[in-house]
């Protein structure tokens, strides 16, 4: 009889096991189908909107100064929409970073490097996360808009948060056009912002983060 129930014990755990492994290759082969498949259409060459907006990714430089590649890549695809001449400004948005640096000055200096005007280019530097990046940018394009009118932007970043963000731009009163950046050359960087975007979703899956993204109370966390 002992036997037995250590037996059953044993079928029984080594069935959860199973259960276990199987639901994390299902997890891990879904993060690879989407980091493999993730893509957005290209914007019509006649397009025309208020503003280009780059959203900001922390580390923003390395311990050299030296801007980190996601970061590049997403100011190198906002300054290739502005000089196609989609729109009248290019708005960084990104708040300080841990090491000091404040995301969207570094995305300012590197737009000025690579031939955009300086007073063409406008800064929100207080945000946080993605929410803060949709409601701050909202006050601060307010001010250009025409009252009473919902403003067009091209929003840019990595083609994994760019549904995310899109929807948060969307909620904070933007008109949205997506643009995503170049994807990471290395698998391994695709999986690990697709699993990124996973947990984040997970994370503000609690809370109402439209309504933060409108104007409520702001909250850290993920990016």
């Amino acid at each position: 009889m002992f036997s037995l129930r250590k037996a059953t014990q044993a079928v029984e755990h080594s069935r959860s096991g199973g259960r276990r492994r199987g639901a994390c290759q299902l997890l891990l082969l879904s993060l690879l189908v989407s980091a493999c498949s993730e893509s957005w259409p290209e914007l019509p060459e006649d397009l025309r909107v208020d503003a280009i907006v780059v959203l900001g990714n922390r580390p923003p430089t390395d311990e050299y100064g030296r801007v980190m590649p996601e970061s590049e890549r997403r100011v190198r695809r906002g300054v290739e929409i502005y000089q196609q001449g989609c729109a009248p400004l290019l708005v960084m948005t990104g708040g300080p970073a841990p090491r000091g640096d404040v995301e969207a000055e570094v995305m300012r200096d590197l737009a000025v490097d690579l031939g955009v005007p300086a007073d063409a280019i406008r800064i929100e530097t207080k945000s946080r996360n993605t929410i803060e990046n949709a409601r701050f940018t909202k006050q601060l394009l307010s001010a250009e808009a025409s009252p009473g009118r919902r403003s067009q932007v091209i929003l840019v970043t990595s083609p994994y948060h760019l549904g995310r963000a899109r929807r948060l731009f969307e909620c904070a009163g933007f008109e949205v056009r997506p643009a995503a950046a170049a994807a990471p050359p290395s698998l391994r960087h695709r999986i690990g912002f697709t699993a990124y975007e996973v947990m984040a979703a997970v994370y503000y899956a609690f809370i109402d983060e439209c309504a933060q993204a409108r104007g409520g109370v702001p909250l850290p966390g993920l990016e």
